[in-house]
């Protein structure tokens, strides 16, 4: 059973572990843009941390860093946003000699999961968008989610 535990962001040291770090090597992110990030506020950034948990084990010789488990192309990239250092994260901490079994499902299985579950998600994101202007006082705009997913407005749609 892993150990949960609540780290700051500033005082985290994280790699990726060593077998990860080969299986992701290939792997393909299109870069992102400083517009990307600097449109989410402080509030936005507090709230997707507060859903992450990072899945780790301590590193073998260093007792104050972690060797993460799967790929967090997300994580690194809000961890840039300057209200990230002063929040906390959550992490996971797995023995060392279940390393590999954590990596195989989460860089394997979760991605197949969740691709087979969001076949259509610029569409379901349009059709939210549109069902909250009847029931939300306030919510982003399209332009906004778009600069976020890196797209343009005309994308979210259904």
């Amino acid at each position: 059973m892993p150990n949960r535990k609540m780290i700051a962001l500033r005082t985290l040291e994280l790699s990726y572990h060593p077998l990860l770090e080969q299986v992701i090597k290939d792997d393909y992110y299109p870069l992102t843009k400083q517009t990307q990030l600097s449109c989410l506020s402080d509030q936005e950034i507090s709230r997707l941390l507060e859903q992450m948990t990072l899945s780790v084990v301590p590193h073998p010789n260093k007792t104050a860093q972690y060797y993460l488990l799967s790929p967090a192309a997300d994580f690194f990239f809000i961890q840039q946003h300057p209200h990230a250092s002063t929040l906390q994260v959550q992490l996971l901490i797995y023995p060392f000699e279940d390393a590999e079994s954590i990596i195989q499902t989460l860089s394997f299985i979760a991605p197949s999961l969740h691709h087979g579950l969001q076949t259509k998600a610029l569409h379901n994101l349009s059709k939210r968008h549109q069902l909250a202007k009847q029931y939300l006082k306030s919510m982003p705009s399209k332009r906004k989610l778009a600069v976020i997913a890196n797209t343009s407005p005309s994308a979210i749609r259904h």
